[in-house]
Parts: C-alpha cells; sequence; structure tokens
C-alpha cells in the first residue's frame, strides 16, 4: 500500500495539543480491553491511539496490516499489541513469526502477553508469581475476575487500573520476562506491556511525566527515542 493510500495519521488536534505531541499507535488483535486500558490515561504531549479488532481478523498478520495502514512520522511510534495463546502452535506459528519478523524490518515494536492481555491486568493487582503458572486465557481472566471481584472485558472499570498501579504493574512484568526463556515468543507466562509504557514514559518530557510513572524512565534502544 502506497503512502497516499494510507490512512491518515490518526492525532488529536485539540486545543491543549502541540505540533510535536508523540503518537503512540497501537495494533491490537483484541476488540475491547486494551482499547478501553490506554484511555484511561491521559499524559501532556503523549498520544495513545489504539487499532483495535473489529472485524474478527485477529491472526497477527492481519494486525500488523491494519497497522501499516497508518501514515506516520518519523518520531511516532508504531507498536503491535499481541496475545500468544492459540497463535504459537500447530499451524498459526509459522505465520506469527514471520508477522514479527515483518514488523522488526518495519520499525514495530511489539509487545506479546502470554497468554493474553488479561496477564497484564493482573499484574496490577497480583505479584508475578501469582500469575506465572496460569495455564491459558481462560484461565487467566477467571483470575482477573476474582482479583477484581468482577471482569467484563467489554466494560472496563477505570478505578481498577488507577495510574499509581501502571509502575507496579511494570515493575513486575518485568522481573517475570527477565526469568521466561523463548526469547521473541516467550515459553512462559509474560507481559512485555511494560516494553511500551516504558517507551511512553521515555517520550514524555520528564517535567510533565506524572509522579507516577517517573521511575519508569530508563535508557531506550533502537528506535525509542527520548526527544
Amino acid at each position: 500500500m502506497s503512502l497516499t493510500q494510507r490512512k491518515a495519521r490518526p492525532i488529536r488536534r485539540e486545543n491543549k495539543s502541540l505540533r510535536d505531541d508523540r503518537l503512540f499507535l497501537i495494533a491490537c488483535d483484541d476488540t475491547y480491553a486494551p482499547h478501553q486500558y490506554f484511555g484511561f490515561f491521559k499524559l501532556a504531549r503523549i498520544q495513545v491511539q489504539v487499532v483495535p479488532t473489529v472485524d474478527g481478523t485477529s491472526v497477527a498478520k492481519y494486525v500488523l496490516d491494519r497497522l501499516r495502514e497508518y501514515e506516520f512520522e518519523p518520531h511516532d511510534e508504531r507498536w503491535l499489541l499481541l496475545d500468544t495463546d492459540h497463535c504459537t502452535s500447530g499451524n498459526h506459528l509459522a505465520g506469527f513469526r514471520e508477522a514479527l519478523q515483518q514488523a522488526q524490518q518495519a520499525g514495530i515494536q511489539v509487545a506479546l502477553s502470554k497468554p493474553c492481555f488479561e496477564l497484564w491486568l493482573l499484574l496490577h493487582h497480583l505479584a508475578e508469581t501469582a500469575v506465572a503458572a496460569l495455564p491459558n486465557a481462560r484461565a487467566a481472566e477467571k483470575a482477573l475476575h476474582n482479583a477484581l471481584g468482577q471482569y467484563n472485558k467489554t466494560k472496563l472499570d477505570p478505578s481498577a487500573f488507577p495510574l499509581a498501579s501502571v509502575a507496579t504493574a511494570c515493575r513486575r512484568a518485568e522481573s517475570l520476562d527477565a526469568i521466561v526463556p523463548g526469547g521473541d515468543i516467550p515459553a512462559g507466562n509474560t507481559s512485555r506491556v511494560y516494553k511500551l509504557w516504558q517507551a511512553i514514559a521515555a517520550k514524555a518530557h520528564p517535567t510533565q511525566l506524572p509522579e507516577e510513572l517517573r521511575t519508569l524512565r530508563v535508557p531506550v534502544k533502537n528506535n525509542l527515542s527520548t526527544e
């Protein structure tokens, strides 16, 4: 698809927005939860736009294709937010690996969650040791339901995910990820959404970053910039 055929860069030009707002464009294989979750957080000079799955095509290739439909500028960051449940075994594995390779070649970052995004949500409430052995996405959703008293992925409760809990979730996720083998496709439960949050914190101006997220400002590599 040529640049002239791409969808417009999805950045909001509100009164308080500036021309150099940093855009994070995130395509995910979920219809509901990530789009709501990231919508809970408003950060100065940072805009996060989530492209959800709306037509049932949650295969990684199609998620990548949706992301590449949008125009972007050099200082924008593009991310894939993917689950591994049902996607990294059997006939699905080759296509999943190919999508990851294509993303890397295009300068697109990837934040995998094994088995699913609900594991990331759980880390706002439970220690990494409490989620490491969950066998599948259904078990993760059940654990989240038990932790919150209820869970409906079509209607997340913003009070369950305050900004102060994000740094805690990141620390837990990073600790869990450090001991999980498998490289690009983890062999055990983990969520690399913490890397996305670290990138967001790195792009925010230090004086405008909420105190709750200041511990997330870490040196970043590759195409992640602290501009």
